[in-house]
C-alpha cells in the first residue's frame, strides 16, 4: 500500500525544483541574519512570521517528488538544513525565556567561528601561494630547447613563457621510441589545438609529424642527457605550437 504522504507529493520539474532550492537557500541565509541579530540584541522582536512563511515554502518543497537523484539530494540538503536551524533558534529562544542565555557568549561563538574561517583562508591562500613559488622555480630550472626540425605543415617548436602553456599532448617518449598510439595521440591533441585558434591543418599529416618526432627525439634526448621527452602543446600570439621538453626521468 502507498505511503499517504507520497501520495500527497506532487510532480516536480528538475529546473524549477532547482531554481525553487537555490531562492530558499537565499532565504534561509537571511532569516539566519535577522535571528542573529535578534540574539544580539540589534533588533526588539525574532523574525516570526519571515519564519512562519519560509517554513510553509520549505515544507511545499518537501512535498514535491522529483526523479533526478541530484535534485532529490538537493531538496532533501534545503528541508535538513532549514531544520537544524529551527532546532537552534527554538533552544536560543528557549534559553532567552528561561533567563539562561547569555549574549555575550553567542557573540563570542560567532566571532570564533569568523576567526576560523579567516585562518582558512589565509592557510589557503598560503598554499596556492608556496605552490605557484615550487611551479615557477620548476618552470626555470627546466632547459631550453632547441625548435624541432618541421616537417610538412609541421611549424618549429619555440620558447614561451612559463605561465603561457596550452593543454599538453597525453603522450611522452621514451628511449627514442614513440609508439603508434601514442603518436596518434599527439597528432589528434595538435590538430585540435590548431583547428581552436583557427589555423589551416590541411597540410598536417600524421605521417610527416611522426617522421619528424621520431627523427629528433634521440637527437634531443642525447643534447639533454635525457630519459625521455615530453611533448605539449603551446600557445603563442594565438597559434597552436608543439613543445618537446625532454625530462630526466
Amino acid at each position: 500500500m502507498a505511503d499517504p504522504t507520497e501520495q500527497r507529493k506532487t510532480l516536480g520539474d528538475a529546473t524549477q525544483v532547482d531554481a525553487v532550492c537555490t531562492e530558499l537557500e537565499g532565504e534561509i541565509a537571511a532569516l539566519r541574519a535577522k535571528y542573529e541579530q535578534y540574539f544580539l540584541g540589534i533588533e526588539r522582536k525574532p523574525p516570526a512570521a519571515e519564519h512562519t512563511a519560509l517554513k510553509k515554502r520549505v515544507n511545499g518543497l518537501r512535498n514535491t517528488f522529483v526523479r533526478q537523484v541530484a535534485t532529490k539530494f538537493r531538496v532533501e540538503a534545503v528541508t535538513n538544513k532549514m531544520v537544524t536551524y529551527e532546532r537552534l533558534w527554538a533552544r536560543t529562544l528557549q534559553e532567552i525565556e528561561a533567563g539562561t542565555y547569555r549574549r555575550d557568549l553567542f557573540k563570542l561563538k560567532l566571532h570564533s567561528k569568523s576567526r576560523e574561517e579567516e585562518q582558512r583562508a589565509e592557510k589557503k591562500a598560503e598554499r596556492e601561494a608556496e605552490k605557484a613559488q615550487k611551479v615557477q622555480q620548476a618552470v626555470e630550472k627546466k632547459p631550453e630547447v632547441p625548435a624541432v626540425a618541421a616537417a610538412p605543415g609541421v611549424k618549429p617548436v619555440a620558447a614561451v613563457a612559463p605561465g603561457k602553456t596550452g593543454p599538453q599532448a597525453p603522450a611522452a617518449a621514451v628511449a627514442g621510441q614513440i609508439s603508434d598510439q601514442k603518436m596518434k595521440a599527439i597528432y589528434d591533441a595538435y590538430v585540435m589545438a590548431k583547428r581552436r585558434c583557427n589555423e589551416d591543418v590541411s597540410k598536417i599529416s600524421l605521417d610527416g609529424l611522426a617522421q619528424t618526432l621520431r627523427k629528433q627525439v634521440p637527437e634531443l634526448m642525447k643534447a639533454h642527457n635525457a630519459k625521455s621527452v615530453e611533448f605539449k602543446i603551446v600557445i603563442k600570439d594565438g597559434k597552436a605550437i608543439l613543445r618537446a621538453l625532454p625530462k630526466d626521468t
